[in-house]
């Protein structure tokens, strides 16, 4: 699937969110049962890490023991 698939209510809030590096909040208590606002698919993740789609993909996390950064 591409990025723009995903459009249930956590998953756009969470792709508006990840381009820019904010914090996405879906909810201030655990759910009591997964629902299309409060669920965020894997595969959007994967999408969004690898770029996959018109958004770019998100920062990378940095090797710490890597010299050429």
């Amino acid at each position: 699937m591409q990025i723009e698939d995903y459009d249930e209510p956590a998953e756009q809030k969470f792709r508006e969110n990840f381009s820019t590096g904010q914090k996405t909040i879906i909810s201030e208590a655990r759910p009591e049962k997964a629902t299309p606002a409060n669920t965020i698919r894997a595969g959007l993740i994967r999408a969004l890490l690898l770029g996959t789609g018109a958004r770019p993909p998100g920062r990378r996390a940095v090797d710490p023991g890597r010299v050429d950064h």
